[in-house]
């Protein structure tokens, strides 16, 4: 299968520091280690660095330690293009929606208007992992509600909509009948996804621990055979 190249999609990754490789812990195949002492980088924080882009950057805006100082507008130093947009429909919804005027890239976006859409994110974030989707677009089996099958198919969709948004229906209808999903309490209903008192982050950790579980052992079967 041919994989188009053309644009870098992704950031060259900080290497890891050696200390955290040393005293890292594998369960279930993720890795846990301790920051190392005096590292100056606080939990769940990543270096961030945008290189030589300075175009529109303005000396003296600085990000604050606190909202404090900030001015009426708490999003001063997001960048337009990471700050939520709020969509206005026209009385058809979605059928005569130009997100053109939205989106003016060729990467497609997921339609949050269906149940459980919160692992839209992580469907994107698996997209991007160039031997992850090379792998499951060429993946294909005889298997009812394979997961794996499901991603390929929604990872074509998004290969082929040019900037248009999809809708992850049948991966999600297929999400919903494995079991092991409802035990781990990653099926919502639509009322369950719209309460504030559940907490997101543990949600989507354990659906990524479910899902990397998932297409490790299909493609572990798939080896065997």
């Amino acid at each position: 299968m041919f994989i188009c190249l053309k644009c870098c999609i992704f950031r060259k990754p900080m290497p890891v520091d050696n200390e955290i490789l040393r005293s890292m812990k594998v369960q279930h195949n993720v890795g846990y280690a301790k920051l190392p002492q005096g590292s100056g980088i606080g939990i769940n924080q990543i270096p961030y660095k945008i290189g030589n882009d300075k175009k529109g950057s303005k000396k003296g805006k600085s990000v604050p330690e606190s909202p404090i100082g900030r001015g009426e507008d708490p999003f001063v130093v997001v960048p337009k293009r990471y700050q939520k947009v709020d969509l206005k429909y026209s009385k058809l919804g979605l059928e005569d929606f130009d997100f053109r005027h939205y989106n003016k890239t060729h990467f497609a976006g997921l339609e949050t208007g269906i149940p459980n859409a919160y692992c839209n994110c992580m469907l994107q974030v698996l997209y991007y992992i160039e031997p992850l989707r090379v792998a499951l677009l060429n993946h294909l089996c005889k298997k009812e509600f394979c997961l794996s099958c499901e991603l390929g198919f929604l990872f074509h969709m998004l290969d082929s909509q040019k900037g248009q948004t999809c809708q992850a229906t049948n991966f999600l209808r297929a999400f919903r009948t494995i079991p092991e999903a409802s035990a781990l309490g990653l099926v919502l209903s639509e009322n369950e996804e719209n309460e504030s008192r559940i907490n997101l982050l543990r949600l989507i950790q354990s659906w990524s621990r479910f899902i990397f579980h998932q297409v490790h052992s299909v493609s572990k079967n798939m080896s065997k055979t």
